[in-house]
């Protein structure tokens, strides 16, 4: 891979880190069961769950349609929803989950599936052969995800996700976002300092805007420009990105988990593209972009399944 046309600045990264590390932060509820499994399932069915769930976790609109859908008397949106039908299906049935079921699956059973207030997911039939490939690659080297999963330590595990084309991101996206939700279920040992957080357009645009990644000036060019870059430049991207966040969580002291359910939230809802409502904000003291009263986007990167 070629040079990452970015630096990190250690200053910025000890500001944040220690304003993080003053609000207390706390892991998201992985067993809420709108969108997981409740805490009797059995085990096998929860792994297939999540190594299915997480391999098409990534994007769920393209342009101005937005993926959403009324349930019950809630409103659910983009990951919330994609999550939340996982459940409707898994209630229903969860052996559509298993490893043999879905190297069968047919596409049109995820049209059906995916389906939002304006029509089908923009991509079903890229999630569709997503979920057939991990089905495939686990039927042939393991047999079941219990034996997927019976792993010492972490780099095994993401050495034998790597195998599957929706694990197969060099930045570990959807990997560090399984072990994320196996770890905080008590399904996988892991060590903090193995935990990394899943990048993702969120994560990159709060790290550029907290000023803890410097982007070299053309690079920001493109940004402020909308220029679609490919797929060596984003991962480039976003490998400093995780840097930089793996040294906030180390500096602060932090939990990777909590970080990244923090950070995931804020993007959602508060360090938004555009118009950032930076008065809500408990970063904006050590934001570099709100002192500047400058604000950039993350980098466009769109037709991926990687985040």
């Amino acid at each position: 891979m070629a040079r990452i046309p970015a630096s990190l600045s250690i200053d910025r990264i000890a500001t944040v880190a220690r304003t993080l590390s003053s609000l207390n932060l706390s892991r998201a509820d992985v067993f809420d069961t709108r969108f997981f499994p409740p805490r009797n399932a059995d085990i096998e069915s929860v792994y297939n769950y999540f190594l299915a769930m997480v391999a098409i976790d990534h994007r769920t609109h393209l342009g101005n349609y937005v993926f959403s859908k009324n349930i019950g008397n809630e409103a659910f949106t983009g990951s919330d929803l994609l999550w939340r039908l996982g459940m409707e299906v898994f209630n229903r049935d969860r052996s559509f989950f298993s490893p043999t079921r879905l190297s069968r699956l047919d596409p049109i059973t995820v049209r059906d599936w995916l389906v939002g207030d304006y029509g089908p997911v923009w991509d079903y039939g890229v999630r569709a052969y997503l979920l057939r490939d991990v089905g495939m690659k686990v039927v042939r080297h393991y047999g079941t995800t219990l034996r997927l999963f019976d792993v010492s330590e972490t780099d095994e595990l993401i050495d034998r996700l790597s195998s599957m084309i929706a694990y197969e991101d060099p930045v570990r996206k959807k990997a560090y976002l399984l072990i994320k939700f196996l770890a905080s279920r008590g399904l996988l040992r892991v060590k903090a300092y193995d935990i990394k957080l899943p990048i993702d357009n969120h994560l990159t645009r709060i790290a550029y805007r907290l000023g803890i990644v410097r982007l070299e000036d053309w690079v920001l060019d493109l940004i402020k420009q909308g220029v679609h870059v490919d797929k060596d430049l984003d991962a480039r991207l976003r490998l400093i990105v995780r840097d930089a966040w793996d040294a906030v969580v180390r500096i602060g002291k932090l939990d990777p988990i909590a970080l990244d359910d923090y950070l995931w939230r804020l993007g959602r809802t508060i360090c938004i593209v555009d118009k950032p409502r930076c008065d809500q904000c408990p970063l904006k003291n050590a934001c570099q972009a709100y002192s500047r009263g400058s604000f950039i986007n993350e980098h466009v990167h769109y037709l991926t399944y990687y985040y």
